[in-house]
């Protein structure tokens, strides 16, 4: 039997947990934020509580089968409705496919989108692919290797941008500069909260 490992190499940092910090920065932090804007969009703050207490949208929402957290935090109290500020970037994915009238994808909402198709939708489904494939590396002590960070940064990066763009080219500009600017950036304790949050996602 292979002996364990010392607990100072299990907690060390290194390269590939780094990269595995910002990798998760990039999809929970980038992910909610954008996903977040273009919800609103679709549905303006101050009209959810009139969305949220329709019946066709409520059954629209039980056959999406929220989890429980995801329902309460729609519908916290008879009467009194869930607001995007709570809302993390799952239930916002799960919202803007359920209840937003998006369109999915010709390869659907399950299956990563061929490389021309750069739709709202598109951009959403690869948000949730790129996650599974950041997620799979947690049984691996939570590290990227250096041969797989760059193609992974590059698909996610692109990702947001194309949700970005939908905003507006301003915004996809602004994003651009901070995703670049974080990729230089020192790690902070916020990006630990990103991994945390991110097998929560998961």
């Amino acid at each position: 039997m292979a002996a364990a490992p010392e607990p100072d190499e299990v907690l060390t940092s290194t390269r590939e947990k780094a990269n595995f910090q910002r990798l998760a920065r990039l999809l929970i932090s980038g992910g909610t934020s954008l996903m977040r804007e273009i919800f609103d969009q679709l549905c303006l703050p101050s009209n959810l509580p009139t969305i949220l207490k329709n019946p066709a949208v409520e059954k629209k929402l039980k056959a999406a089968k929220l989890t429980k957290p995801e329902w309460d935090c729609l519908y916290p109290s008879p009467g009194v409705y869930g607001k995007s500020a709570d809302f993390d970037v799952t239930l916002l994915s799960r919202l803007l496919r359920t209840i937003c009238s998006i369109t999915p994808p010709v390869t659907g909402w399950n299956a990563l989108p061929t490389s021309t198709d750069h739709s709202l939708a598109a951009e959403i489904v690869r948000i949730k692919y790129y996650r599974n494939s950041v997620y799979g590396h947690v049984s691996q002590s939570m590290e990227i290797t250096a041969d797989k960070f760059p193609k992974l940064w590059k698909n996610i990066r692109e990702a947001l941008l194309g949700i970005a763009g939908q905003i507006s080219p301003t915004k996809k500009t602004a994003w651009q500069d901070a995703i670049d600017n974080f990729l230089k950036d020192p790690l902070t304790a916020e990006d630990e909260r990103n991994v945390q949050e991110l097998l929560r996602w998961y």
